[in-house]
C-alpha cells in the first residue's frame, strides 16, 4: 500500500508537469495561428504587389497550375500543415479521451441543465482531438481526474502534437513573411521562393 501510494504521488507530479508543459505548447500555438489570421492576407497583398512591380503574370501562372494551387493554398498564402484526422491513430488515446467526455457530460449536458456553451467546447475539445481544452473544462467544473500512467502518456503525445502543428504552421510563407519584419530584401526572397515552389517560376532580375 505504502508503495502504490508513493507510485500514485509521482504519477501526480508528473501529471501536473506535464500538464503545464501542455498548456505553455497549446498557448504558442493559439499565438502563431492568431498571427497568421492577419499574416495569410498579408502575405497575398505582398506577393501580388511584388509580382505586378516584377512584372510577373500571376494570373497566367495560376491559371496554369490551378489544380496545385487549389490543393496547396486552401487557407491562404502559405504551405499549408496537413490536417488532423478524426480518427485516433491509438486506441488507448481514444479510450482516454472519451473517458473525460463522458465524465464531462454527465455534469453538463444541456439535457440535464448544464451550460450549452460550455457542453459545445467539450464536444469540439473531443472532435478536435484537444485534450487540453478537456482537461481545462474539468477544472472549470471541478471534476477530478484519475490520473495514471495511461493519462500521462496521452499528455505527453498531446504535447508532441502541438508542438509539431506549431512547426507545421511555421513552415507557412506567411510566418516566414511575418519573421522578415521590416527587412524587404528576406521579404522578396520569401516571394521568391514562393513562385519557385508553387510555380516552379524563377525570379529574372536585370
Amino acid at each position: 500500500k505504502i508503495w502504490t501510494s508513493y507510485t500514485m504521488s509521482i504519477q501526480k507530479k508528473k501529471f501536473k508537469k506535464l500538464r503545464k508543459e501542455l498548456q505553455y505548447w497549446q498557448s504558442e500555438l493559439e499565438y502563431v495561428q492568431e498571427v497568421l489570421v492577419e499574416w495569410h492576407a498579408n502575405f497575398e497583398e505582398y506577393y501580388r504587389e511584388y509580382c505586378k512591380t516584377m512584372k510577373i503574370n500571376i494570373h497566367e501562372l495560376e491559371q496554369q497550375n490551378s489544380k496545385k494551387v487549389k490543393e496547396a493554398l486552401p487557407l491562404g498564402y502559405g504551405l499549408v500543415p496537413e490536417s488532423g484526422s478524426n480518427i485516433f491513430e491509438d486506441k488507448t488515446d481514444e479510450k482516454e479521451f472519451k473517458k473525460i467526455y463522458k465524465k464531462l457530460a454527465k455534469k453538463i449536458h444541456p439535457d440535464i441543465g448544464g451550460d450549452e456553451n460550455d457542453f459545445k467546447k467539450v464536444t469540439e475539445a473531443l472532435s478536435e482531438k484537444n485534450f487540453e481544452k478537456l482537461l481545462d473544462m474539468c477544472d472549470k467544473h471541478d471534476i477530478s481526474i484519475d490520473v495514471d500512467d495511461k493519462i500521462n502518456e496521452v499528455v505527453l503525445k498531446q504535447i508532441q502534437l502541438t508542438k509539431t502543428k506549431i512547426n507545421n504552421e511555421k513552415s507557412t510563407y506567411s510566418w516566414l513573411l511575418y519573421s522578415c519584419e521590416g527587412d524587404k530584401r528576406c521579404k522578396n526572397n520569401v516571394v521568391k521562393k514562393f513562385l519557385e515552389h508553387l510555380f516552379n517560376y524563377t525570379v529574372k532580375v536585370f
